[in-house]
């Protein structure tokens, strides 16, 4: 008899995902997230980056998240800009930015970026999603902090010490 293991070679786990937050950020955990952080703020829309990984089939194209993406922004009275390409910590990411008024904050701005790290021959994949947000009065000036954040993106593939997905 034979034993399945997860994570394995066989059925990879998630890659690791590391940023660099400045001084003052605090850590954020929330269902559904990987991993959060936060410029606290009182009174005031808080600057945050998250990241979120999935597992995702064979047949999973990033534009399908760039679909869903289009689709919530334009739902809410928004819009979302053409996508980019993005070599950051060596791996390759599609990236747009959405937009949207919020009666809270005035408009809401995403910066989004997303991955898909192999699993390698014939194993799985993970999409890896990450996305920074401001809004209010401020959300120009923390527009480029939330990108600052966004760009010292790692992610190393599971078992794979040094390597980047």
């Amino acid at each position: 008899m034979s034993t399945l293991a997860y994570p394995s070679a066989d059925f990879p786990g998630q890659p690791s995902v590391a940023l660099d937050v400045p001084e003052g950020w605090e850590p954020v955990h929330a269902p559904g997230t990987t991993m959060a952080a936060r410029l606290p703020r009182e009174g005031t829309f808080a600057p945050n980056v998250v990241v979120n990984i999935e597992p995702c089939g064979p047949t999973f194209r990033v534009e399908d998240s760039l679909d869903q993406l289009r689709t919530m922004a334009t739902s809410r009275g928004g819009a979302v800009s053409e996508p980019y390409a993005a070599e950051l910590g060596g791996a390759q990411f599609v990236g747009c930015d959405a937009t949207w008024p919020d009666p809270e904050v005035e408009t809401v701005l995403q910066a989004n970026l997303f991955h898909v790290a192999s699993g390698g021959t014939g194993a799985g994949a993970h999409l890896v999603q990450l996305t920074g947000a401001v809004g209010g009065n401020s959300a120009e000036a923390d527009y480029e902090l939330i990108r600052q954040v966004l760009t010292t993106v790692r992610v190393t593939a599971w078992g794979v010490t040094g390597a980047r997905a």
